[in-house]
């Protein structure tokens, strides 16, 4: 009886439903973005995530991608100061709603990272196909380019047969 409900189950473990909790995998990547986040010339203050929408890991010969859709809203800290745990969200601060692609080889090196997170007015309900353009070039990180197989890599022209 409960066969039927096993690939269910393992489905939504792999994409994050049925749990509350990130993977350790989804969890590093989250920290990569929000370090990557906070280097920014132009953020001023900390902030603090408030939510993750979507996070998803895929795995390659050369690392795990990390696909991470998540909220962040202002803090009254500095942004030097954004992983002190006195940093309490403001309630009128500004909010920001993220896309962070990261690989991580397996010794957990970063081979690529994007991370964009506009203000949550200026957002767009689907992330852009610059921004997809960009989370797959990250995907593809650290991977040999001769492991991709794309149609139309190898084409071959039959000729007559020989008399």
């Amino acid at each position: 009886m409960w066969r039927p409900w096993i690939p269910l189950a393992l489905w939504l473990a792999t994409v994050g439903l049925g749990k509350g909790e990130l993977t350790a995998t989804q969890h590093q990547g989250l920290q990569v973005a929000l370090e990557e986040f906070h280097k920014h010339p132009r953020v001023q203050w900390a902030f603090q995530k408030t939510s993750v929408d979507s996070a998803m890991d895929t795995y390659f010969p050369a690392g795990t991608f990390v696909r991470l859709e998540f909220k962040l809203q202002q803090t009254s800290c500095r942004k030097k100061d954004w992983k002190k745990a006195e940093c309490k969200v403001k309630s009128n601060g500004r909010k920001r709603k993220c896309l962070a692609c990261i690989k991580l080889d397996p010794e957990s090196k970063v081979l690529g990272r994007m991370v964009h997170c506009p203000m949550e007015a200026q957002v767009q309900q689907e992330p852009t196909e610059h921004q997809e353009a960009q989370c797959s070039k990250v995907e593809r990180a650290g991977e040999d380019p001769q492991s991709y197989y794309f149609p139309g890599q190898f084409a071959f022209l039959k000729g007559p047969p020989h008399s």
